[in-house]
């Protein structure tokens, strides 16, 4: 199918059926017993898409009922008005005609009951693969055996060295002389995020040859925030807030509190608004939950408690998956507004999804993969629902490892810290600065394009071979730039990936010249390129490959052909197989929550809903 950015794009596709998940059974429910699959049962807790109210409301019954529910959002009435009209609030699976001992269920897992033995709990709120998917759980190729055989570099210490050459002059300080990229920095840490997603290695070596298939993944590869939702609430309790009143299923993530380090009355931090630094608030909830010791604060290892430990790796990225939490407890507090009466941590779960997926694809890779290699991907990549699937590791090992150039060696996080160091931005998200300090709060004013005027609007650096100089001075990074080049070019190697001109080869696009792959480098990067009989110019690494591609072929400001096909292709493959996506869906997709432009969901859209980029 093919796409084009537009005002209002639209997915059409049939959604297939879920047949043979789980065998039958026979359950009670408030009205009659009645027979039901556990697909059944998860496919009828989805609305099949955003469809309008029948009796919709009136911006004065609206307004009536924010104040009944004490819900606040961070956009006007009127906008939150046509979102809340675009939701049926008749669940295709009400509540009240759930299975009997899914409805005890639900009262029994509330804190106050804290029953989870023998709870009978909705498939949905579990991770779709673990429920409905083929196996998944592997590393593998895109490219053929045959691609790889004629053109890899043979994994001996020769090549081992050479690799240690190339990351040495990759990571050589004081090789930053491009400008800035046109992409908003907040991309590499969203691109970060979604790597968290979908990928997770913990078994590979650069040591010796691997064959990849033999590497699982630990992540499922589905794009279905499983690093945010964890094994969802019936597994993972500690993540999520149980209500205490309302309905059972308005589900919502814990959030963590921020640690004042000032005198009284406090420091203030994160957005200022228009009001600029005098704007800035003291910030109670703006941090992931932690873990505590009231007794002994100064023995608090203030652990992340989150989907995923690697989203606690730097302040910016933990400061997202902050802003991924309340974007989820919005979408609740929208549904116990319009009075949905199905299951509403499945509905809300469902459409922070489909709307995170949107941004995924026609925001995150339209920028770094370009509009068009999208709309290829999308019309030709044919991944029939449940097909199999191994995560390529042309993409997690090579072109995905794009954003390690983008990396600034300084950051404006709020009016605060106009020209915080990379170092600072992992030493304020690490003990003794945890929970994160009130005043080192994240402006994403200021990594996203929100509207909201900032005095410097972070911008990534360019894709290229050139690592940041401030990856020198995170803690433990004493010569980590050139250990992450070294590392990541050895993994290439044991894996036995292509050559990047024969991956361009393989894909029918004519490969990057000589003259091209050594434009602009320096004597000494262009010295070990040409060693070994100009080995690394004929058999080049694919990821150095991919990273001169956008700077020569993009300047730097998105990927080039071979690099872009990868990414795109591989984010489509995962969303056309599984059956859950928004590609997937029946009828038309189009986003509903509130947003700049009507049809169109974007990162900077997520952050707004999700109320992070106001005092």
């Amino acid at each position: 199918m093919a796409t084009q950015k537009s005002k209002s794009k639209k997915v059409l596709k049939s959604k297939p059926s879920l047949k043979n998940v789980a065998g039958k059974k026979t359950v009670a429910n408030s009205s009659a017993a009645k027979t039901i699959t556990a697909a059944e049962l998860f496919s009828k807790s989805f609305t099949a898409k955003a469809t309008i109210n029948k009796n919709p409301f009136k911006l004065p019954e609206l307004e009536k009922k924010l104040i009944e529910f004490n819900v606040k959002f961070p956009v006007s009435p009127k906008r939150i008005l046509n979102t809340i009209n675009k939701i049926n609030p008749e669940g295709l699976l009400p509540v009240i005609k759930m299975p009997e001992d899914v409805k005890k269920s639900l009262q029994s897992i509330k804190p106050s009951t804290k029953r989870f033995h023998g709870a009978k709990l909705a498939l949905t709120w579990f991770p779709f693969p673990m429920v409905a998917s083929s196996c998944s759980d592997k590393f593998g190729y895109m490219s053929s055996l045959a691609v790889r055989n004629a053109s890899k570099l043979p994994f001996n210490l020769t090549n081992q060295v050479l690799m240690g050459d190339l990351g040495d002059m990759m990571g050589n300080p004081g090789r930053e002389t491009s400008p800035d990229s046109t992409i908003p920095a907040g991309y590499t840490y969203f691109g970060q995020f979604v790597d968290h997603d979908v990928t997770l290695d913990i078994s590979s070596t650069i040591d010796a040859a691997t064959d990849a298939n033999t590497i699982n993944n630990m992540r499922t590869p589905a794009l279905d925030l499983d690093s945010l939702y964890g094994r969802g609430p019936g597994l993972d309790p500690f993540l999520y807030r149980f209500p205490s009143s309302g309905p059972d299923t308005a589900i919502k993530f814990q959030l963590g509190t921020n640690r004042n380090p000032g005198p009284l009355p406090g420091l203030t931090g994160g957005p200022g608004g228009t009001a600029g630094f005098g704007g800035m608030q003291i910030q109670t909830d703006f941090d992931v939950p932690r873990i505590h010791n009231p007794l002994n604060p100064s023995l608090s290892s203030n652990t992340a408690i989150i989907g995923d430990p690697r989203n606690d790796e730097n302040l910016i990225v933990t400061q997202f998956h902050h802003a991924m939490l309340k974007f989820h407890n919005k979408v609740v507090d929208l549904l116990v507004v319009v009075g949905f009466t199905g299951d509403i941590f499945t509905e809300a779960k469902k459409i922070v999804t489909h709307h995170y997926q949107w941004a995924v694809v026609h925001d995150f890779l339209e920028r770094v993969c370009g509009a068009t290699a999208v709309a290829n991907a999308l019309a030709g990549v044919v991944a029939p629902v449940g097909s199999p699937f191994r995560m390529p590791v042309e993409f997690a090992v090579a072109a995905y490892r794009f954003g390690h150039s983008m990396i600034r060696d300084r950051y404006w996080v709020n009016f605060n810290f106009p020209g915080a160091t990379l170092a600072q931005v992992f030493q304020f998200n690490r003990n003794p600065n945890l929970p994160v300090l009130t005043n080192w709060v994240v402006d994403f004013n200021a990594f996203f394009t929100t509207g909201v005027v900032v005095p410097v609007n972070n911008k990534a650096r360019k894709i290229d071979s050139v690592l940041a100089n401030g990856l020198e001075s995170i803690p433990g990074g004493s010569g980590i730039m050139a250990i992450l080049a070294t590392r990541n070019l050895r993994r290439g190697l044991a894996l036995g990936l292509p050559s990047g001109q024969a991956m361009a080869t393989s894909f029918g696009i004519t490969p990057m010249t000589t003259a091209q792959l050594t434009q602009g480098l320096p004597p000494d990067e262009l010295a070990v390129l040409n060693s070994n009989s100009n080995l690394l110019l004929k058999k080049t690494p694919l990821w150095y490959y991919v990273l001169r591609e956008s700077m020569v072929l993009q300047n730097g400001n998105q990927l080039g052909p071979v690099g872009a096909k990868i990414v795109a292709d591989t984010f489509i493959r995962m969303l056309k197989r599984d059956a859950n996506s928004f590609l997937n869906v029946t009828g038309t997709f189009t986003p509903m929550l509130p947003s700049v432009t009507a049809g169109d969901f974007t990162v900077a859209d997520l952050v707004i809903f999700a109320g992070v980029t106001q005092p």
